[in-house]
């Protein structure tokens, strides 16, 4: 749907991203992370249509638009970005409406938003008196309106609490279940997207570092894995022998269970001395390494 070829922007002598290049499947969750000041948002905007390039280009469904493409590419896109300013003194049904209008659309109706993101008498109060939360509800909803095929989700929970941000992810979850839509989703918290993302994109200092999905950069880093072993009590000691014997690269006690981190290509020649070994054990668990380990793994 979206190639993104040898992009760079300049601001000045600043250069914001460095020959980026990448695909955006179509219908995908694409997670776009990296620490703040990474040009996650630079390559939203471009992506967005909303920046230009200094060089390379964007093309869509294989085609690089012109002037009259470009604004008909972006009446397909919604984008919330990390931070907007709303009128504190329009209802939130009037700021809609403002944004119905300067997106092109023809009219605004209650029901072109779906049920559950902001009910009808919060959208007749005036927006200064909106919660951080009530406002991301709504700054959703504008990017929603026109029913977007691409939706463009810059730090999206900033600011919101975790119930908040359980709901807000259950809103992304419903929109998808009704359409096929693709999301681009930007954050730096890690722990929060890793579930709810298809592939990740990884940007540093302005460069793509790594693209994928998790378990192909699991073994494209060579990441070691944990395993959280719980001991029969009779044996206590015998199991922490037996994993230091095999290789085990560092062996710990957290809480009841004992955590041992071990170097992925010596996986099955441990589990296998381990099983031979059922007694010694009353659980086990294989633990992949996160999102964060990921990120920490790439230089």
């Amino acid at each position: 749907m979206l190639r993104i070829e040898e992009v760079s922007k300049n601001y000045g002598e600043i250069r914001a991203l460095n020959s980026i290049s990448l695909s955006i499947r179509k219908g995908e969750t694409l997670g776009l992370v990296g620490p703040n000041g990474s040009g996650k948002s630079t390559l939203l905007k471009i992506i967005a249509g909303i920046l230009r390039p200094s060089s390379g280009r964007v093309l869509v469904d294989d085609k690089e638009l012109s002037e009259r493409g470009w604004i008909a590419y972006k009446r397909r896109i919604g984008y919330m970005p990390e931070r907007i300013s709303f009128y504190d003194n329009l209802t939130g049904n009037e700021t809609l409406r403002l944004f119905a209008r300067l997106k092109g659309l023809k009219s605004f109706d209650l029901k072109d938003i779906p049920s559950g993101i902001i009910s009808e008498e919060i959208l007749n109060r005036r927006v200064g008196g909106y919660s951080k939360g009530m406002k991301q509800r709504l700054n959703l909803c504008q990017a929603i309106l026109g029913d977007p095929d691409i939706l463009i989700l810059d730090e999206p929970t900033s600011g919101l609490d975790p119930v908040g941000t359980k709901e807000f992810y259950d809103i992304i979850a419903s929109l998808k279940e009704k359409k096929v839509v693709t999301i681009i989703l930007s954050s730096h918290i890690l722990a929060e997207i890793e579930e709810r993302i298809d592939r990740v994109a990884i940007i540093k200092d302005g460069f793509l570092k790594a693209i994928g999905g998790l378990s192909e950069l699991y073994t494209g880093l060579n990441l070691p894995l944990r395993l959280s072993i719980l001991p029969a009590p009779s044996l206590n000691g015998s199991i922490e022998n037996l994993l230091k014997n095999e290789g085990a690269m560092e062996v710990t006690r957290r809480d009841n269970y004992i955590i041992a981190t071990i170097a992925r290509e010596d996986k099955m020649k441990i589990l296998s001395s381990i099983m031979q070994k059922r007694d010694y054990f009353l659980d086990l668990t294989v633990i992949e390494p996160s999102l964060e380990e990921v990120f920490f793994g790439i230089h």
